[in-house]
């Protein structure tokens, strides 16, 4: 079904959505679309574009592999108006050397390939927090949205949207991961007492992205409290990367400060209904504990947390005293 609202958005204000990195775009060719009868599945990616999206290592492939690849998922709109949620293959292949190498985007595309003609604009906006969530914009010639963004693309065939505004790139994704890795040699900081005033959008953006990444690879997408770990057939999983002492409050984007937590007990902490003890065992504070609408936290009360797998990443016992005493005890 249509969500009303986005339907009565204009495109810019639907592209403005924080939780989304900002915009990229290409002109759909002939052959990227479901027109294209005979030809080749998927859209080609142009190499003005790739820096945009997750790195493949062309170094990787060989007469026997030509071909590696990545699953992104992928949340697909006509204009503002959703179309499904689904899971694409983009992939570089080689041609064993017989041509010029390529990436294209496949598999799961065709949902909205099939609507597109050539001429079509598709746009591409990353997720903020996330490595490989997109959503794919399809702008259909001949309305509104395509008028509006063509006002911003003037007569170019792919690159950002806002010219002035490009979206974070690998490169600074892979900064970012450099930077977290070194931070965790370092004395664990407790706080942060100011934001740096000269960070980028995209430095913050890359950051974010790559601790929350992180966190959940070090736990293997599983909750450290219930040890559940739920996926949709097309790989999304709903754990997150929780921090421990919040942001809001001067925590920072340090994998120790972190761990992994459904979203209901993710809710939960955040607010101080359970803090983890320096035992690394679950404590619900005695007012929690008293009401009956609590029945399914207490079934953790008492039970030890997992473990990220790399010792150096684990959630620091400063931060964890930090949150019993800030958040918890308010509630004992």
């Amino acid at each position: 079904m249509e969500n009303p609202m986005a339907m009565r958005m204009n495109l810019k204000e639907f592209l403005a959505n924080p939780e989304w990195d900002t915009p990229f775009f290409k002109v759909l060719a002939h052959n990227d679309t479901g027109a294209a009868v005979g030809k080749m599945a998927g859209m080609v990616v142009p190499k003005e574009l790739r820096d945009f999206f997750p790195a493949l290592d062309e170094g990787a492939t060989s007469s026997v592999f030509p071909t590696i690849d990545r699953r992104l998922k992928v949340e697909m709109f006509v204009g503002a108006s959703h179309l499904i949620d689904s899971a694409v293959r983009y992939q570089l292949q080689t041609w064993r050397g017989t041509r010029r190498a390529e990436i294209r985007i496949t598999d799961g595309l065709r949902p909205l390939r099939d609507k597109a003609k050539g001429g079509d604009i598709m746009l591409f906006q990353r997720r903020a927090d996330a490595l490989d969530r997109f959503r794919l914009i399809l702008v259909k010639n001949r309305t509104e949205e395509f008028n509006e963004a063509s006002q911003w693309i003037r007569g170019r065939r792919w690159g950002s949207l806002f010219e002035s505004n490009d979206p974070v790139t690998q490169i600074q994704l892979n900064r970012a991961e450099a930077e977290i890795i070194r931070i965790t040699e370092l004395p664990f900081q407790l706080t942060r007492s100011e934001v740096p005033r000269n960070e980028s959008r995209q430095s913050r953006i890359a950051r974010t992205s790559v601790f929350r990444e992180r966190i959940r690879r070090e736990y293997k997408k599983r909750c450290a409290v219930s040890g559940i770990v739920v996926v949709t057939p097309d790989l999304l999983h709903e754990v997150e990367a929780a921090h421990i002492i919040p942001l809001p409050h001067g925590g920072v984007d340090d994998v120790r400060n972190g761990f992994t937590l459904t979203q209901t007990l993710h809710w939960a902490f955040d607010r101080g209904l359970f803090g983890v003890q320096p035992d690394r065992k679950v404590f619900l504070p005695r007012r929690v504990k008293a009401m009956a609408e609590n029945g399914f936290l207490k079934q953790f009360d008492g039970r030890k947390i997992l473990e990220a797998a790399t010792e150096k990443m684990r959630a620091h016992p400063d931060a964890f005293r930090w949150h019993m005493d800030k958040l918890v005890r308010q509630w004992d």
